[in-house]
């Protein structure tokens, strides 16, 4: 078990909470200050994919904004990728949404997209807290943070039918003084889950072709790895 260093929040539950205190920037619109998972960030998240959300941070209720993020999102990947269509270029990266679980104890979860080198997802190396998984081009979970590599071809992007963009979305929690996460398969595996259902909206507002190979409901296969075999029991 992993966990941050500070003392526990009187009667948190170990878990992660996550909620929208921005999408994109710009100001709130009317309407309640605090909102349920499905509310947040373009209704991305519904059903299981809406309780991992609240897994993740221990809260119900999130901090809302009523920004639209997607159309924003696509058009700075779309320039990523005209100023450097084979990634090798940094040029940046854009933030999709915080997710701020209005409980005080409750983290916060940002998710960014970017551009990404061709190397760069055939990599066999990763962080000791994160752990491969069968997802687009490769996936990493961890209980802090993780990577969803897919790759998109789109009328939107010119040259992406022969040279196709590289995208990489990536989430990373964080908590207040007090907080804790407990480092589990259940837990990480809740996180790449909130992560997909990010990038596979943002494939469709790209007009990826077949959704950047993401499947419309995500499946988890982990890949065995020495630090801990496929065939390990979920904790």
């Amino acid at each position: 078990m992993k966990i941050w260093n500070a003392a526990r929040a009187a009667g948190a539950v170990l878990a992660l909470s996550l909620g929208v205190s921005a999408c994109g920037g710009g100001t709130e619109d009317e309407g309640p200050r605090f909102v349920g998972a499905e509310k947040l960030c373009a209704g991305i998240l519904s059903g299981d994919t809406a309780r991992a959300m609240e897994t993740i941070v221990g809260a119900k209720t999130f901090g809302r904004t009523g920004n639209d993020p997607l159309e924003g999102t696509a058009s700075a990947i779309e320039g990523f990728y005209a100023d450097s269509p084979d990634g090798r270029k940094y040029v940046g990266s854009k933030e999709f949404c915080v997710f701020a679980g209005s409980a005080r104890e409750a983290g916060r979860l940002s998710v960014n997209f970017g551009i990404y080198r061709a190397g760069d997802a055939s990599r066999t190396t990763h962080s000791a807290s994160q752990y491969p998984y069968r997802l687009g081009k490769r996936a990493l979970a961890g209980f802090d943070s993780s990577t969803l590599y897919f790759e998109c071809v789109s009328s939107q992007m010119d040259g992406s039918d022969e040279l196709p963009a590289r995208i990489n979305a990536r989430s990373r929690l964080s908590g207040p003084e007090g907080w804790e996460v407990e480092d589990t398969r259940a837990t990480r595996e809740a996180h790449l889950t909130v992560l997909h259902a990010a990038a596979l909206a943002v494939a469709k507002e790209l007009g990826c072709e077949n959704d950047g190979g993401l499947p419309e409901k995500v499946v988890l296969e982990p890949i065995a790895d020495r630090a801990e075999p496929s065939g390990a029991p979920a904790t």
